[in-house]
C-alpha cells in the first residue's frame, strides 16, 4: 500500500529508529508551514512497510518530541494500520510559535528536505516572519482626540523643539496628532495615539515590593493606570522611592545621593519596555521589586534571533515593533537616539558593578538588575513566618504568634526586634490596643 508523496508538509521515515531524524523534520515543517504530518513505518517513496508499536513506543515517541523540540506546540500521535494488516505511526502537528527548534538547532522545510539554518538563514528569516505591532498601532482606538492631555502633548512638542528634533510649533492638537500619525480618521485617535496621550488611562502598570527574594510576602502593591508618559514616568518614581540611596559627603561637605542601581539604566530599560511592548496582550507592564533584585517586564517579544547584546555592540539597525509609538518617543527625547539605549544600560551597570540578565517568557520580555545584598538583613524561616501571620492579621500579640507557630515567646520577641530594628516591620499604637504595619523599603 503507497500513501503518496512526501512533500513540504508531509515527511516519512521507516521506523522510530529514526527519530531523530523526525524531530529534526517535524520542526523544519513547523518553520515553513506552521502545521504537517510525519509517517513512522514508511519508506520515502510513500510504500508502507510496516512498523513494531510495542506497549511503550508511542509514550517515548511522544517524550522524544515533547523534550527536544522548543517551544511547545500541538501534536498528535496515533496507531494506524494499512489495508494488508501491516501497523505504522502517525504524528500530525501544528504550532505558530515560530521559529521552532530541534535539539537547540533550526532547521527549515525546503520540499522534502530538511535544511539546518545557518546565522545568515536564519535571520533573513527572521526579519521576514518577524510580527511587528504597526497595523495595530494604525487601528480605530475609537477615542476621541477631545480625550487627550492637551497639556501633555504642547509639553512633548516644546522638547522636540528644544532638542531640535522637529521644526514645527504647536498650533492645534488635531494638526500636531495628524503629524505625528496618531489620527485614524477624521477626529479619532489611533491605537498610538491613545496609548500616548489619552486622558482615559489606556495602560496598566503593576507595581509591587517584597520582602524577600520570592512573593510570598507583600510590602506594597500598587496598580497605576495612565498614558505612556505617565506610566513612564511613574515607573521611574517607584522604584527610586524603593531602592536604596548611599549619602555622600565632599570636602566641601556638600552631600549627595547615589542609587544602589543606576537611575539611568533603570530608565533606559524602563523606556525600552512601553517603547516595544504589546498593547493588546493578555498580561501587562510590570516593576517588581525584591530584597535582592528588580525586575521590569514588559509583554511582547525582544526581536528574534537578537539580543541586547547584538544592539548594543554589532551596531545593528533598529527594529521598532511599535513604529509610531518609538518615532513620537524619539522625537521627545525619551529615547536618545536608536538602538543604543543598551550599550548605556551595561556600560552603567559594569562602572557600578551591578549584575543584570534579562529572559524571554511564554508572553514578554523581563530585565533583572540584581541589588548589593551585602549589608541586606537575612530574613529566616522564622521571621518570614512572622511576616506572613501580621500580613493576615495585624493586631496578634507575640505570645499569639508563638501559639501560632508552636514555637516560644522569646523567639518571636527576638524576631520582631531584628524586623523592627530593620525598619521591616512598624508598631502602631500602644502594646495593648496598637497593631504592626509592615513598612515601605
Amino acid at each position: 500500500m503507497n500513501i503518496g508523496k512526501e512533500n513540504e508538509e508531509i515527511e516519512f521515515k521507516k521506523s522510530t529508529s529514526e527519530t531523530k531524524e523526525g524531530i529534526q523534520s517535524i520542526c523544519a515543517i513547523l518553520n515553513k508551514n506552521m502545521k504537517g504530518c510525519i509517517y513512522f513505518g514508511v519508506k520515502d517513496n510513500g510504500e508502507i512497510i510496516g512498523q513494531q508499536i510495542g506497549k511503550d513506543t508511542l509514550n517515548k515517541l511522544s517524550r522524544d518530541i515533547s523534550i527536544n523540540i522548543e517551544p511547545s506546540f500541538l501534536y498528535s500521535i496515533n496507531e494506524r494500520k494499512s489495508v494488508d494488516g501491516r501497523n505504522f505511526i502517525e504524528v500530525s502537528f501544528s504550532g505558530n510559535q515560530t521559529p521552532y527548534s530541534a535539539y537547540g538547532r533550526y532547521y527549515i522545510r525546503f520540499h522534502d528536505e530538511d535544511r539546518q539554518m545557518d546565522n545568515q538563514m536564519l535571520r533573513k528569516y527572521y526579519s521576514e516572519n518577524n510580527n511587528d505591532y504597526s497595523a495595530w498601532e494604525k487601528s480605530d482606538s475609537d477615542v476621541d482626540i477631545d480625550n487627550i492631555n492637551e497639556e501633555l502633548l504642547k509639553n512633548v512638542i516644546e522638547e522636540a523643539n528644544r532638542i531640535k528634533r522637529i521644526s514645527y510649533k504647536f498650533t492645534t492638537k488635531k494638526e500636531i496628532l495628524g503629524k505625528l500619525g496618531l489620527i485614524f480618521n477624521k477626529n479619532i485617535l489611533n491605537n498610538a495615539g491613545n496609548v500616548l496621550f489619552s486622558k482615559n488611562a489606556p495602560v496598566v502598570l503593576k507595581m509591587a515590593v517584597f520582602a524577600a527574594e520570592t512573593k510570598l510576602t507583600i510590602i506594597d502593591l500598587n496598580r497605576f493606570e495612565g498614558n505612556i508618559f505617565e506610566c513612564i514616568d511613574e515607573a521611574i518614581r517607584y522604584i527610586a522611592k524603593n531602592i536604596k540611596w548611599k549619602a555622600d559627603f565632599n570636602g566641601k561637605a556638600q552631600r549627595t545621593e547615589t542609587p544602589e542601581i543606576p537611575m539611568e539604566a533603570v530608565r533606559e530599560i524602563i523606556v525600552n519596555a512601553f517603547s516595544h511592548g504589546n498593547y493588546h496582550s493578555r498580561t501587562n507592564f510590570e516593576i517588581d521589586i525584591f530584597s535582592n533584585r528588580i525586575t521590569i517586564y514588559s509583554p511582547g517579544h525582544f526581536p528574534k534571533p537578537y539580543k541586547p547584546e547584538d544592539f548594543a555592540y554589532e551596531n545593528l539597525e533598529p527594529i521598532p515593533l511599535n513604529n509610531i509609538i518609538s518615532n513620537v518617543l524619539y522625537k521627545n527625547g525619551l529615547i536618545e537616539q536608536f538602538s543604543t539605549g543598551f550599550e548605556r544600560v551595561f556600560k552603567q551597570c559594569k562602572n557600578q558593578n551591578i549584575k543584570y540578565e534579562y529572559n524571554e517568557t511564554n508572553e514578554g520580555f523581563r530585565f533583572i538588575f540584581y541589588r548589593n545584598t551585602e549589608n541586606e538583613i537575612k530574613l529566616s524561616a522564622t521571621d518570614k513566618k512572622i511576616l506572613n501571620i501580621i500580613e493576615k492579621n495585624e493586631k496578634l500579640t507575640a505570645e499569639e504568634m508563638a501559639i501560632k507557630l508552636g514555637i516560644t515567646t522569646r523567639t518571636v520577641y527576638r524576631s520582631i526586634s531584628k524586623l523592627t530594628n530593620n525598619k521591616i516591620i512598624k508598631r502602631i499604637g500602644s502594646d495593648k490596643t496598637g497593631f504592626w504595619e509592615i513598612a515601605n523599603n
